[in-house]
């Protein structure tokens, strides 16, 4: 449970118009639902080719049409799109376009992510929106504003001005009641928890419940109430803080929200052990570690499932073609009068094609063992250790619980593995379910997965700097074995280096995907790299030699370390 989660509002507030017709707001309420991106954008554009939308309506479109291109990540798509509306609104001199595409291009620049620029979008969009009285636009910004000075942990006295703000303007909208009206109080009761301020956030937090479920919105109850839990451990009202969590659990696993019961079951783990009662503690950690070994036995049978399935069709496919061309050669040879030169040639064809069939028919399962070999030896050295020292934790807790030591320590150990796993997971799973990966689609990926990890080095900043002129496609294995090199360096820059600065670097040029990682650290001594031992090393450029990578690694004792993949 983080205090930025209410960010998410970004994407599902898109604005505050609606279409007015009933057909277009059921269409476009279809295409939201959908995940269909590619053809939903093919259908928004056709809706804007009509001549017979408002102007509300047509912003409507236009707002849902960003929100796909944000779906799949389209980022200099999104600008470049806001950016000509924006310039076209104000040649028309159409205010309400303008602050609306101010707003979205404050969006945009959040998920790049450049919260500054996001920041100031949405500053533009509120100067414009109170000369033109647009009320609920105004409400989401400040929002929006509130929200990103909360996730950046400063200025806390600004953020509360925003969502006070935010509110005010509720109340004025008649959005108070809605989900939205909602989501303010819940990040401002997050704001008192943050500064201290409990009680307020207390009743604040109640009033959220209370709300969510006169709106009989169950979801949003699930997670006011973990937010709740967690303020009431810190206040040692451990019996409140369980009952809270297991009410969040049984609506988590109603609706199947794993994630969601995953963070119950670690919550009432946590306060169960913080009020002694070890015994109920071990038992909700043991079912979330479960809950994580059963998700990760299910996602990989689902892929050896797909290929075993793309396998059989395959050769289903190719025992037909070679049923049809036997009939057509048993027909060829009745109905022609040249039994004996024909038969003959007809059975020399035949058995070159069967040979060549049987040879393409083991080529093709050779393929496939080989694909499982990979997948299972890519699973195995990057989730393997995770599993086994995840193993290796639960024995000591179970230890430590029978001779009551050392309980909380072995607690934050396996949540932390667990997660680590979980991530790990989700990343090869990403990765495997493309075919292609584009550079830009790899690094934003990369961002994503370094500013999680660096939660846990709160000391290190990250520079991010990327020139995607060019383009560049990646195949799976190429994007994975990549993925493990940058996890690999990643990981030891945080552990090792001391550096207080890691620099992220991303371009493509004429056909090469260039990533570098570097660190101001203590750096090591380069000859170390072809002793014995240096393992992460070695692993890294034998994955590198494996899709014909070019792997240089470049440090010296006491000036940091520069890792740079060419493909």
């Amino acid at each position: 449970m983080h205090k930025g989660c209410g960010l998410i509002f970004l994407l599902i507030i898109s604005t505050g118009l609606f279409a007015q017709k009933n057909g277009l707001v059921k269409q476009l309420a279809a295409i939201e639902k959908s995940n269909a991106y590619d053809t939903n954008i093919k259908e928004l554009k056709k809706i804007l080719s009509t001549s017979n939308l408002t102007t509300e309506e047509n912003i409507t479109v236009q707002t849902e049409l960003i929100h796909q291109y944000q779906e799949l990540h389209q980022w200099d798509t999104c600008l470049r799109y806001c950016q000509s509306q924006i310039a076209l609104a104000q040649k028309q001199n159409n205010k309400l376009a303008e602050a609306t595409f101010y707003k979205l291009l404050g969006n945009t620049c959040y998920h790049i992510p450049d919260k500054e620029k996001a920041v100031a979008y949405w500053k533009k969009c509120i100067a414009i929106s109170e000369t033109i009285n647009q009320g609920l636009l105004l409400e989401q910004c400040y929002h929006n504003i509130g929200s990103v000075i909360l996730e950046s942990g400063k200025n806390y006295d600004e953020a509360e001005k925003n969502f006070l703000k935010a509110i005010q303007l509720s109340v004025a909208n008649k959005t108070d009641t809605t989900q939205l009206g909602n989501l303010h109080y819940r990040l401002l009761a997050t704001l008192y928890q943050q500064t201290g301020r409990n009680e307020k956030a207390e009743t604040l937090y109640t009033t959220v419940i209370a709300r969510a479920r006169q709106l009989n919105d169950s979801l949003r109850i699930a997670e006011a109430l973990m937010f709740y839990a967690v303020l009431l451990s810190s206040e040692k009202k451990f019996d409140k803080a369980i009952e809270n969590g297991k009410e969040a659990l049984l609506i988590s696993q109603k609706f199947n929200k794993l994630d969601m019961e995953q963070t119950a079951l670690g919550l009432l783990s946590s306060n169960y052990a913080q009020a002694s009662n070890f015994k109920e503690a071990y038992r909700y950690l043991y079912d979330q570690n479960e809950s994580y070994r059963k998700r990760f036995n299910t996602d990989l049978n689902s892929k050896m499932s797909e290929a075993e399935a793309k396998f059989k069709t395959s050769e289903l496919q190719h025992e037909n073609e070679i049923a049809s061309i036997k009939a057509k050669k048993e027909k060829q040879i009745y109905l022609t009068g040249f039994a004996g030169l024909l038969i003959l040639a007809s059975f020399a064809f035949y058995y070159f094609y069967q040979k060549r069939s049987v040879r393409q028919k083991v080529q093709m399962q050779l393929q496939v063992q080989a694909e499982k070999e990979r997948l299972s030896r890519d699973l195995h050295d990057n989730l393997g250790s995770q599993m086994a020292l995840l193993s290796n934790n639960v024995e000591n807790l179970d230890t430590n619980y029978r001779k009551q030591l050392g309980i909380d320590e072995n607690i934050d150990r396996v949540k932390g593995t667990s997660k680590q796993l979980l991530q790990t997971l989700r990343e090869t799973i990403w990765i495997l379910n493309k075919e292609q990966v584009s550079a830009q689609e790899f690094f934003d990926k990369l961002v994503d997965y370094t500013h999680r990890f660096l939660q846990s080095y709160p000391g290190i900043e990250l520079r991010v700097e990327e020139n995607f002129a060019g383009s560049k496609e990646l195949n799976s294995n190429e994007a994975l074995q990549l993925f493990r090199i940058c996890q690999e360096a990643i990981t030891n820059s945080c552990k090792y280096s001391k550096s207080e600065v890691l620099d992220l670097y991303g371009k493509t040029e004429q056909g090469i995907f260039t990533i570098r990682i570097k660190d101001s650290g203590k750096g090591f001594d380069s000859l170390a790299i072809r002793e014995e031992g240096h393992y992460g090393l070695k692993n890294m450029q034998k994955r590198a030699a494996v899709v014909n990578a070019n792997l240089q690694i470049l440090t010296a004792t006491g000036n940091g370390v520069t890792i740079t993949i060419n493909v």
